[in-house]
């Protein structure tokens, strides 16, 4: 009996692999790249682990179709419509810790003006240090055959920082009335020393002189717009925009709240992640204060003059804030019910999960969250507002390596 056993278990599991290997082959979705979605809503694998490795951003093209990073260099074109995906060219980066590619832009006249902005980190970069570019690429073809020009690249800002810390950021955002590029930068720390990093007034991500923990404003060509808050202050870098950033992880412009900016707090359990709203010269506090100014060393005593989160949980119930958005149905009736408009999406790695949180209309600021998405296996790196009124999820199994778990899943209301 038990030898039937064995040789049912394994002809049971030759028959999972057969399966699997058949899937791939097919091109058919990944089961382990599904999600639980609520009753009334319906999710599809758009794109799987055979086809996205190590997926990190996503950028919608003004015909719909998704463009999506990967973290090894890849960029790919997902056609909603056709489900296929295919690569539309790369870069070489430094894919050690943290680094790699990740955010991507469109240029706000595309495709009449095909350019396309990448955000990633270089080979060559000194000993010791890494080096991150935000460049711009100009797109040959349209369509299935779009595809990055050779020798087209332009660089249009770069910074540097030590490559024995973390927290790279990276994110972008065009935004489409002041076509202007907004980027991300992390504030890469090394906690050799944690109460002298948090007190010092000068940290990296406090200090104007320094790009890193910040919110950078850029022109598209890379020069610096005239109303930057740090513009002719002496010491300072004219793109800082904001600053007192950990991880910014993400970007998202709505028209009604402006620009909101989703980032990883600090790794004790009473710390918080954050979704902030973007305004000239913000100072979020970070590595000083947490959360609504709670001094990071004491843990318990206020300091003031630090900008309090516009949303924040903490870490025990959540671990790595990754994307936010607000909801806007731009379809006319096609896309989620009306109870969602002008609510706060926002995704956490850690937790698998995509939460929804009503906006108060009177305050301003979002209330209670619930659930609204929990992935089976694979983390939410990135959460997209498809032109569609869907929900786009990137989700990502791995944390520097490819994994069965990624993949591109749209969730769609039932009608």
């Amino acid at each position: 009996m038990n030898v039937e056993r064995r040789r049912s278990g394994i002809l049971a599991t030759q028959l999972r692999s057969a399966c699997a290997v058949l899937a791939i082959a097919m091109n058919l979705p990944s089961i382990r790249a599904e999600v639980r979605v609520p009753e009334g809503f319906q999710s599809e694998v758009l794109a799987d682990a055979s086809v996205l490795k190590e997926p990190m951003d996503v950028a919608f093209a003004p015909d719909g179709a998704a463009w999506v990073t990967g973290r090894a260099g890849d960029v790919w074109r997902v056609d909603v419509r056709a489900r296929t995906t295919h690569r539309v060219g790369g870069v070489e980066t430094d894919v050690s810790g943290d680094r790699g590619l990740h955010g991507i832009a469109f240029h706000p006249d595309f495709p009449q003006v095909p350019q396309v902005f990448l955000s990633y980190h270089q080979k060559d970069a000194p000993e010791g240090k890494y080096r991150s570019r935000v460049a711009r690429w100009t797109v040959a073809g349209k369509g299935s055959a779009a595809a990055l020009e050779a020798g087209s690249e332009k660089v249009v800002v770069e910074w540097e920082g030590e490559k024995a810390g973390q927290h790279v950021g990276g994110a972008l955002l065009v935004h489409p009335r002041e076509r202007l590029l907004y980027v991300t930068t992390g504030e890469n720390n090394q906690n050799a020393n944690l109460q002298k990093y948090c007190n010092d007034p000068e940290n990296r991500a406090q200090s104007v002189g320094d790009l890193r923990g910040k919110v950078l404003r850029v022109a598209l060509d890379g020069s610096v717009p005239r109303d930057n808050p740090h513009v002719g202050q002496a010491g300072a870098q004219p793109l800082v925009y904001t600053r007192g950033h950990r991880q910014a992880w993400s970007l998202s412009f709505d028209p009604v709240v402006g620009i909101l900016v989703g980032e990883n707090g600090g790794d004790l359990a009473d710390d918080f992640d954050e979704v902030n709203r973007v305004k000239p010269g913000a100072n979020f506090g970070w590595p000083r204060v947490f959360g609504d100014g709670l001094a990071t060393s004491s843990r318990t005593n206020r300091v003031e003059g630090f900008d309090s989160p516009w949303f924040a949980y903490k870490r025990n119930t959540g671990a790595s804030c990754t994307g936010a958005l607000i909801y806007r149905d731009a379809t006319g009736g096609a896309g989620f019910p009306s109870r969602f408009a002008g609510g706060l999406f926002y995704a956490d790695f850690a937790r698998k999960s995509v939460r929804f949180a009503p906006v108060n209309a009177g305050s301003g600021k979002p209330g209670e969250s619930e659930p609204f998405l929990q992935s089976t296996s694979g983390g939410p790196v990135a959460i997209g507002l498809g032109p569609d009124g869907a929900l786009y999820v990137l989700t990502h199994g791995g944390a520097t390596k490819a994994s069965g778990d990624d993949g591109l899943v749209r969730v769609s209301a039932k009608h």
